[in-house]
């Protein structure tokens, strides 16, 4: 019996020993926040990693297992330029946080001037004006997600050529991109598919390109004339009208003064 109460004194004795090591002893308290930030476009602000240690918020030789990684990730995605952060416990001693930062997708103007927003239409912060390489967003209603969300979806080959998305329903995105040309590109779905049939487009010259139905895609020139794009059917601006100038019909002689005739589109 003795034997037994010995050895569960001495069981207790070192549980509490165990005990007191994890949650009290600076043998297993932080000595070091490793913090890793995601790029981000200088224009969209700095954050740096001073500023996402101080909002952790972590009190030196605090014992790994009284860290509360759940409440450091909530004060650390207060700030504005945070979309996640992910806190987890490297032992013995080692603390690690990854944030990433919110990317600016386009520029929309407001009454407070020209607002850098993400993907998710929050507000970086406010720039003087457009900024090169970011779309920007001329939208309402529900138009305005919309834009918001193609913005985000663009091919990093295009945003830069894109000048201004504008949106006044979720179906009716429009790109105007620098070169005056405009694009059709309908609703926000099947951006992916879009962008790549576009880039196709874009070797042909014309002033207006739809991608509405990326299936069957077409593009046009100032005066309506259409060609349909990859798989596309086409349209043209006026049923029937031949694609070449049409041939001279022979004319009686009359005495009736001519008419003008506008020349007909193949013209």
């Amino acid at each position: 019996m003795r034997k037994v109460i010995i050895a569960g004194l001495v069981l207790v004795v070192l549980i509490a020993a165990i005990a007191w090591v994890a949650w009290y002893s600076p043998w297993l308290a932080v000595s070091n926040v490793e913090v890793t930030v995601s790029d981000a476009p200088e224009v969209a602000g700095p954050l740096t990693v001073d500023e996402v240690t101080a909002a952790a918020g972590i009190p030196p030789g605090t014992p790994m297992l009284r860290v509360d990684p759940a409440a450091i990730e909530a004060r650390i995605a207060a700030l504005p330029l945070v979309r996640s952060v992910h806190v987890d416990r490297a032992w013995p001693t080692t603390l690690r946080i990854d944030v990433r930062r919110r990317v600016p997708v386009a520029v929309t103007s407001s009454g407070a001037g020209y607002e850098l927003v993400d993907r998710d239409g929050v507000v970086l912060r406010t720039v003087d004006g457009p900024v090169d390489g970011i779309p920007s967003v001329a939208a309402v209603g529900e138009g305005l997600p919309a834009a918001v969300e193609v913005a985000h979806d663009l091919p990093g080959w295009l945003a830069p050529k894109v000048e201004v998305i504008k949106a006044s329903t979720r179906n009716d995105v429009t790109l105007t991109l620098r070169n005056g040309a405009t694009v059709l590109w309908g609703s926000a779905e099947e951006g992916k598919l879009k962008g790549e049939v576009l880039r196709s487009l874009l070797r042909t010259d014309a002033s207006r390109y739809d991608v509405s139905a990326p299936g069957v895609p077409t593009t046009s020139d100032d005066s309506g004339a259409g060609t349909a794009g990859p798989g596309g059917t086409g349209r043209s601006p006026t049923a029937g009208a031949s694609p070449g100038p049409p041939s001279p019909s022979p004319v009686s002689p009359s005495p009736v003064s001519p008419i003008p005739v506008s020349p007909s589109a193949g013209e």
